[in-house]
């Protein structure tokens, strides 16, 4: 979860470099939109091949089994609500 000016802050940079737009949402002009620009899905596809190498390098290392138990506790902990109030 992160709040608008962490938002910003962090797409300032992306903007800048020409990667993202935003833009007025149709259906309410007071809500503003993020997409890629072609610049931005060139560099997608780009690291999404050096993440697929990486992937496959972590695999060959730690093996395949290891590699999709992590992968899987990772997405249990990704997937928690952490927005909750810690438990008394």
């Amino acid at each position: 979860i992160m709040d608008l000016s962490a938002l910003g802050h962090t797409l300032k940079p992306l903007i800048r470099d020409g990667y993202v737009e935003t833009f007025a949402d149709p259906d309410d002009r007071r809500v503003k939109r993020v997409r890629l620009t072609p610049q931005g899905l060139a560099k997608l596809e780009a690291a999404m091949k050096l993440w697929q190498i990486a992937q496959q390098r972590f695999e060959d290392v730690v093996g395949r089994d290891k590699a999709e138990k992590l992968r899987a506790a990772l997405d249990d902990i990704a997937a928690l609500d952490f927005d909750l109030p810690p438990a008394s």
